[in-house]
């Protein structure tokens, strides 16, 4: 029996592990892997900010939205929903100044590639982070 409980718990560490968000040098690897050259790169990594900024928006309304059917107290679910507004707005001023700061002189494209790959790692961590609070919500 324990070595099942031990299976079960590997199981659904390693599985949380494959799903977590991509680094920003994973990031610059899916596009470099694909273009040479670095203004396609640049390109490539434009899109996959977009994409996480769309999908980060849709998970705040998502959230939003379930929140109204939470099965609490309406002070609960108002206190809930003042501090995702926070976090949300506070989200917002996350930055990557360090990892820029890492950059030093370096040349071409290689500040906006890897200010874009920061700003979608990010994006896809809080994501994540959104949608693994969601499960603690009871629906009416």
């Amino acid at each position: 029996m324990k070595k099942i409980c031990v299976f079960i718990f590997l199981f659904f560490q390693l599985k949380s592990i494959a799903n977590a968000a991509p680094s920003n040098r994973d990031l610059y690897i899916q596009c470099s892997d694909v273009f040479f050259a670095s203004s396609d790169i640049v390109v490539c990594m434009t899109k996959k900010l977009s994409e996480s900024e769309k999908h980060l928006i849709k998970e705040q309304k998502r959230v939003l939205a379930l929140l109204k059917q939470w099965n609490v107290d309406q002070a609960l679910k108002d206190n809930a929903t003042k501090s995702i507004i926070e976090s949300n707005n506070e989200f917002k001023k996350y930055n990557c100044n360090f990892s820029m700061s890492l950059m030093g002189g370096s040349v071409s494209n290689s500040h906006e590639i890897t200010e874009k790959a920061c700003l979608t790692s990010l994006n896809i961590q809080y994501i994540e982070q959104l949608e693994g609070d969601l499960t603690l919500i009871q629906k009416k």
